[in-house]
């Protein structure tokens, strides 16, 4: 049963910046104004990126090779959640059945949302989760705190 306080996500994208790094942006749509930011290494970021058709691999990626071997073993994928973050580190689980039981599993959650994109299941956020983006107002005074704090 899905919480209410989880949020489906219905637009994903890639931002690579060589001073920040790559960033996965979760929404629950195109004008949603909360979204769910996490930093990722290549290889998740890789992975993310061919499922949304940016980027072709010339052989089988990690999670293509695991998909493949469990699609033998007629298993259901349901949905991924990401709930929770500790430590600056955020949890997910992938849900999924087997032999009619629904089972859970502890994932990081870049691969989680790659099994999502590949599966196409339904990714959900904690809401707690999300951040708000902010006004122009909110970002020239947050820009004029900056300047005015000496180092």
């Amino acid at each position: 049963m899905i919480s209410e306080e989880m949020i489906t996500i219905g637009e994903i994208h890639l931002e690579s910046d060589p001073n920040r790094g790559n960033m996965v942006v979760l929404k629950q749509n195109a004008d949603a104004e909360h979204y769910f930011m996490m930093f990722v290494g290549d290889a998740e970021f890789t992975a993310i990126a061919r499922e949304k058709g940016l980027v072709e691999a010339k052989r089988p990626l990690t999670h293509e090779l695991y998909l493949s071997i469990l699609e033998r073993l007629r298993l259901e994928f349901v949905r991924v959640e990401i709930y929770d973050m500790r430590q600056e580190t955020f949890y997910a689980n992938v849900i999924f059945r087997a032999n009619g039981v629904e089972h859970t599993m502890d994932s990081r959650p870049s691969d989680a949302v790659a099994l999502a994109l590949n599966r196409r299941i339904p990714i959900l956020v904690r809401q707690g989760l999300f951040r708000r983006k902010l006004t122009d107002e909110e970002i020239k005074e947050y820009e004029g705190l900056v300047k005015s704090v000496k180092f």
